[in-house]
């Protein structure tokens, strides 16, 4: 039997991540694969991380596959400061305004 094992950094998307296996949910950080060659498609996502995709070919009924997972930090949709969101929606009435003429 082939075994996956998961390491995942940093510790804070560790303890929130949920990982897949070809779409079905891994309990813990290691999963025993049935053997032969194949490829399983990896997928870890953490909330507020950006997600985690990869296929791994797996050749060796004995083998110990160990994937060490990074994980980036996902970028904010809300930089605009509040005087930037004020303005634009002050803008926004005018503009109805104007056309209401």
């Amino acid at each position: 039997m082939a075994k996956l094992e998961f390491e995942i950094t940093p510790s804070d998307a560790a303890d929130i991540a949920e990982i897949q296996v070809d779409g079905q949910a891994v309990v813990g950080r290691k999963l025993e694969l049935p053997g032969g060659t194949r490829r399983v498609h990896v997928s870890v996502i953490a909330l507020g991380y950006k997600r985690f995709h990869k296929d791994v070919d797996i050749t060796d009924d004995d083998a110990l596959i160990a994937l060490d997972i990074k994980l980036d930090k996902r970028d904010s949709k809300r930089k605009k400061t509040l005087a930037v969101t004020l303005g634009m929606g002050a803008l926004g009435v005018i503009a109805w305004l104007v056309r209401r003429r």
